[in-house]
């Protein structure tokens, strides 16, 4: 039995329709209320004939992070672990929930694999876990963590998970650990990537000069498995496909959602004033604000990463991020109940 947490999420529900595809035997941990209907969707995406049948046999169960007794129920005879969940948020507000759920909740999730004797532990961490490299230098495993005012606190909290994941491995629990950079495929438009397609989709005029890594969904969860499966313990790799601008991807997500592409450049000073006057609209009105000062400037910054370790450990070749990008567009042009404004996947 696999356990697989964050099964509702983008890199999730891949991994859950490709160990499904595999024939293995799948337990999901979801909090209460949470939404299995996109996932559900997914796996008949990618499979219309046998997509349905493939959903069925995910064991749904109910539980939290920092609850340790739903932990202790969900590993009974589990003998191995994908760990998926997190929060992703760039808000003030957010930062003592999201530091209870990426590094505590880690911790708790790993204690418990211990005391269960779990084979071999999977960590889907992310690239902003590695920290900031040297002006010219391109992001690899190499790179050390450094405390700085710069770094976001969603960084500090999935660093805080990895280093989480790094104490358990030096227990005893031999682990693997992947960082993505920013994954796209069809996913809640409300909290992932595919939040950037429907901006795109809806007319977005901006654009910014930023920099960064992208991977494809699908490519993230073949590793984890492949990985999992494999011999390799207590190595992290990062996942990315290609370096692109957000000019780039966002004119691929125009292509193919039969949108116009942003054509003004927002540059720091137009960004610096975006996420203000966003803060003012949030506190009009009361809803989130869309951008915040973290995600405005970077988006600005430029940033490139390095694939070299993850393809000589496996051979593997990633799918073109314009693929990407068309199975994004192609799956929400089919389900588009996912972007109507008055949809809302529960938390």
């Amino acid at each position: 039995m696999i356990l697989v947490t964050g099964g509702t999420g983008l890199v999730g529900s891949h991994l859950l329709y490709e160990l499904a595809k595999r024939g293995c035997c799948v337990r999901a941990l979801k909090r209460d209320g949470s939404n299995t209907d996109l996932v559900r969707r997914l796996f008949y995406w990618y499979d219309p004939d046998k997509g349905e049948d493939l959903f069925e046999d995910i064991q749904w169960v109910e539980g939290d992070l920092n609850d340790l007794v739903s932990l202790q129920e969900a590993m009974q005879g589990v003998k191995q672990i994908y760990h998926c969940a997190a929060m992703v948020s760039f808000l003030p507000e957010d930062r003592e929930l999201m530091k209870k759920i990426n590094v505590e909740g880690t911790a708790n999730l790993v204690n418990v694999a211990m005391m269960n004797d779990i084979e071999k532990f999977c960590h889907c961490s992310s690239v902003a876990a590695l920290g900031s490299p040297q002006k010219g230098r391109a992001v690899d495993e190499g790179l050390t963590w450094k405390s700085s005012k710069k770094n976001s606190w969603y960084a500090i909290t999935k660093y805080g998970s990895e280093r989480e994941v790094w104490r358990a491995s030096e227990e005893g629990l031999p682990v693997v650990i992947v960082n993505p950079t920013v994954v796209i495929g069809p996913g809640d438009p409300a909290r992932s990537s595919a939040q950037l397609y429907q901006s795109v989709k809806n007319g977005m005029k901006f654009y910014t000069s930023g920099v960064t890594g992208f991977v494809d969904a699908r490519d993230v969860a073949t590793v984890m498995v492949d990985l999992q499966e494999s011999e390799v313990v207590n190595e992290r790799f990062v996942l990315t496909s290609e370096n692109l601008s957000y000019r780039d991807l966002f004119t691929l997500f125009a292509h193919y959602s039969g949108a116009k592409p942003p054509k003004y450049r927002a540059g720091r000073f137009l960004s610096e004033m975006a996420w203000r006057l966003e803060l003012s609209r949030s506190f009009i009105t009361g809803q989130k604000p869309l951008l915040s000062k973290e995600t405005a400037r970077n988006a600005n910054i430029k940033r490139y990463f390095s694939n070299e370790k993850i393809k000589k450990a496996l051979d593997i070749e990633f799918r073109p991020i314009e693929e990407a990008a068309r199975n994004t567009s192609r799956f929400f042009n089919k389900y588009p109940v996912y972007l109507s404004p008055d949809f809302r996947m529960p938390s």
